[in-house]
């Protein structure tokens, strides 16, 4: 209610100077989900190893009975599903290009552990040509390799810094997609990002970004997990594609998972 009603700035400052030091705060990060999110033990918001926490439950030796309540109280939560729903909805991406395409070429952009690609048919059943999983964070790529040392996956340790200055580029891709990096760009860099994205498809290829829209749990997240997302509405999403020409763009479509909170789009190139 606090954060509806005050502007960010005074949600801000609350967040920083209250809810960082009350008492509750200490009993609410006997959950491991929260504790990981605001101690950032990988040094940034969002890491792999917390996203885990929300595609499955897990314990702990050191688990409180309060702890593990918390913990599955989140689990259970609106937003938390979107995160496994767009785990399973990449997934099937990925096997619609392999009907597609004869071994397709796919791009995961900050992957993560790259999950979706467990449940992927095609990747187990080595349809994919080549799935290149990019991400700057070696540990991430490290259980990547771990998960898929029998299949078709690349990893490349990188940052989309290095994209936007044009250092790293990939060609001909059938499919690239980035699942929750957007929640964490401003405006220009998304922008810049898209296009230069888009241009490493082939004819045909495909480009599907997700973005959160709202977040029913984003005080929780905020004040206690120090996690902040940058949320996009339709007009905002559709605001992506501005430095990309139309004559480029063979179809554009835009979604939303089951719960309205994240809006995907989806971009095909002519």
């Amino acid at each position: 209610m606090l954060r509806r009603k005050w502007d960010r700035e005074e949600w801000r400052n609350f967040c920083l100077e209250v809810a960082r030091t009350h008492p509750l705060r200490a009993l609410l990060h006997q959950c491991p989900f929260t504790r990981h999110g605001f101690e950032r033990p990988r040094g940034y918001a969002g890491d792999a190893a917390l996203i885990d926490y929300l595609y499955s439950e897990r314990g702990g030796v050191d688990l409180t009975r309060l702890g593990a309540s918390i913990y599955r109280f989140m689990y259970q939560q609106s937003s938390p599903r979107s995160v496994r729903e767009r785990r399973r909805l990449l997934a099937e991406e990925v096997d619609a290009a392999a009907e597609r395409v004869h071994l397709p070429r796919i791009l995961s952009v900050a992957c993560g552990h790259l999950r979706e690609a467990e449940s992927s048919r095609a990747v187990v059943e080595h349809r994919i040509g080549e799935l290149i999983a990019f991400d700057q964070d070696p540990l991430s790529l490290a259980e990547v390799v771990r998960q898929h040392s029998n299949h078709a996956v690349r990893t490349v340790c990188g940052s989309v810094r290095s994209i936007l200055l044009g250092r790293t580029r990939f060609e001909s891709m059938d499919l690239v997609y980035s699942a929750g990096l957007y929640d964490y760009l401003a405006e220009g860099t998304a922008q810049r990002l898209t296009r230069l994205l888009f241009e490493m498809l082939r004819p045909g290829g495909r480009l599907v970004l997700g973005n959160f829209a709202q977040c029913p749990e984003a005080g929780y997240l905020e004040a206690f997990m120090d996690w902040w997302l940058i949320y996009r509405n339709e007009a905002q999403m559709r605001a992506l594609v501005s430095e990309i020409g139309p004559a480029e763009i063979s179809s554009q479509r835009m979604f939303h998972d089951s719960s309205r909170n994240v809006i995907y789009l989806v971009l095909t190139r002519r």
